[in-house]
Parts: structure tokens; sequence; C-alpha cells
């Protein structure tokens, strides 16, 4: 014997169903529309920033690379950070990873040219620059305080000839 009565539940008599638009809303729709796409993150001016960053880390041997990309990496970046925190930009993740990088690339630029300014020092690079100064445009006399210089960097690193 089978039963072909529905289970128990508050059902609509039947051919009494709501005519369309008459539906209950569902979640996550809004009546009349759509909801709203995901936007991909943009922060143009933090890209920017991230990119000049990279370059200053990758060139900061040098005072242009390491210095100024570093610099303007990092005023870029809170530029970056602000439009991010206005709510004209989506991600602010990247202005703050320019900054950081900026702020490395900026430091370690200057710690190499200190160092390599110290080296120079040490190897009697003052004398070389006062010996290249006298000879003003004489070209032999110019050579000569290159010939010296190498001759004292190479004494002050042979292993060979005591100090």
């Amino acid at each position: 014997m089978s039963n072909q009565n529905p289970p128990p539940g508050d059902y609509p008599p039947p051919g009494n169903y709501p005519s369309p638009g008459e539906y209950p809303q569902q979640g996550g729709y809004q009546q009349g529309g759509y909801q709203e796409q995901p936007v991909a993150p943009k922060n143009t001016v933090g890209t920017i920033a991230l990119v000049l960053a990279i370059l200053g880390v990758l060139f900061s041997w040098t005072i242009v690379g390491g210095i100024l990309l570093g610099l303007i990496a990092i005023v870029l970046g809170f530029i970056g950070r602000s439009r991010y925190k206005k709510r004209v930009a989506t991600n602010g993740t990247v202005s703050l990873i320019a900054i950081i990088l900026g702020f490395v690339a900026a430091a370690l630029s200057i710690v190499l040219v200190v160092v390599g300014v110290g080296l120079f020092n040490a190897v009697g690079g003052q004398d070389f620059t006062d010996c290249i100064s006298n000879a003003g445009s004489d070209s032999a006399a110019q050579q000569q305080c290159a010939d010296e210089f190498q001759q004292n960097v190479e004494n002050q690193y042979d292993d060979s000839t005591p100090n």
C-alpha cells in the first residue's frame, strides 16, 4: 500500500504558485539588480613605487640607483598608501612593500658608498686625488699618478710583501 500524501509541511494549494517577480529574495542578490563582482587589485602608484624600489635594490651599488630610486620609491609608496587609506586604491600592501624596499635600497647604497670611500682612502686614495689635482691637464703626470696608485694598492694587498 503506498501513501500518496506529501510529507507534512506548509505547501501552497495546488496550482497556486507565485507569479514571476513575487518569488522571495535569495541571499546575496539585490532585488532588481545583481551582486557586485570583486574587483582586481589596483594601485598604479604603488606598483610604480614597487618597480622603482626593486630597481633601487638591484642598483644599490650606485648612488643614483640606490639612493635616488630608493627615495623616489619611498615617496611614491607613501602616496600609494595614502590613496589606499582614502579608498581610491585597492592594494595597499604593494605600497608598503615599496616603502620598505625603498628604505633598504637607500640604506644599502649609503653603506656601500661609505665603505667604498673608506677603502679608497685606506689604499691611498687621498694621495691619488691630490696627485691628479696637481697634475692638471698633463696626461703624462696623470698617468704617473695612476701608476703610483696602482702600485700602492698592489703593495697593500700583496701577500708576499711585508706591510
